[in-house]
């Protein structure tokens, strides 16, 4: 057999040399995608997570906005009630001022008569009044008991 040559056993060191780094190279190429492949996976485990927080927290946020809307229209219901009242309760006051204004004008010109009818008159409204007043009251203490309720 014929014996290397100095020459041919460095080019095989070298080719040697050559390929062990080029196999280092690949196992460390190798090792460095594992490790970006995990961080890959631990991000998308992460971003998940996040995803299911934010779904809760906005499923949550729906749930607020539509107990405020429930809340504002029943509000809504309740201030539309108290509407009619305050229109009653105004045309009352103003038969109230007329009749005080006509007692007035009565005892100023000295006719009783006048003054009494008057007087009976404002009397007459007096349960009315009260009774609207009292309607008003009721529906405004809802109001406040459904505003209360909001905080």
């Amino acid at each position: 057999m014929v014996e290397p040559t100095r020459s041919s056993l460095v080019r095989r060191r070298v080719a040697f040399g050559v390929a062990l780094l080029f196999a280092l190279l690949g196992v460390a190429f190798l090792v460095w995608t594992i490790s970006q492949h995990q961080d890959a996976r631990d991000d998308l485990a992460d971003a998940r997570v996040q995803l299911a927080n934010q779904r809760a927290v906005t499923s949550k946020d729906a749930k607020s906005v539509q107990h405020a809307r429930t809340v504002v229209m029943t509000v809504h219901d309740q201030l539309a009630a108290l509407d009619p009242g305050s229109g009653t309760l105004a045309d009352l006051d103003e038969k109230d001022l007329i009749a005080v204004r006509a007692a007035v004008q009565a005892g100023l010109a000295g006719t009783l008569a006048d003054y009494n009818t008057a007087v009976d008159q404002r009397a007459s409204l007096d349960p009315q009044h009260d009774a609207t007043v009292e309607q008003l009251r009721q529906q405004a203490n809802v109001v406040i008991t459904v505003l209360d309720g909001i905080s």
